[in-house]
């Protein structure tokens, strides 16, 4: 019977004693980014050029770039569209040139391919 109470009572103080509440105001930046991530979140970046225009966007989790990235050119036309896992280039990535277009081949952040295509004459299809 002591035994058990002694387990109940264990139990008890244990779970309050793990039950403190965090206060954001007493965190410095390193230990804020550690609570706000613990929990896997996904953050959306969006950086603008000095214009207004925007740079890119796209994901973080874990403080690593995640998910799909895009980066735009001065003017706000796409420039780069790709993906990153855990911070690694992964996939099929696309860049846009004045007059070519890039396709990237990348596996773990190393590239495996790449494509290239040139357009001198410009066409309108109807």
């Amino acid at each position: 019977m002591k035994n058990l109470f002694l387990l109940i009572s264990l139990f008890f103080v244990n779970s309050i004693v793990s039950q403190n509440e965090i206060k954001y105001q007493d965190l410095n930046t390193e230990d804020l980014e550690h609570v706000y991530n613990r929990f896997d979140r996904v953050v959306k970046v969006e950086i603008f050029h000095d214009n207004g225009e925007l740079y890119q966007k796209g994901y973080l989790k874990n403080n690593k770039l995640h998910g799909r990235w895009e980066s735009y050119d001065i003017d706000g036309n796409l420039a780069v569209i790709g993906e990153f896992i855990k911070g690694k280039k992964t996939g099929k990535w696309f860049f846009w040139g004045n007059k070519n277009f890039t396709e990237v081949n990348f596996q773990n952040n190393k590239v495996i391919s790449h494509f290239k295509w040139e357009n001198q004459n410009v066409v309108a299809v109807k």
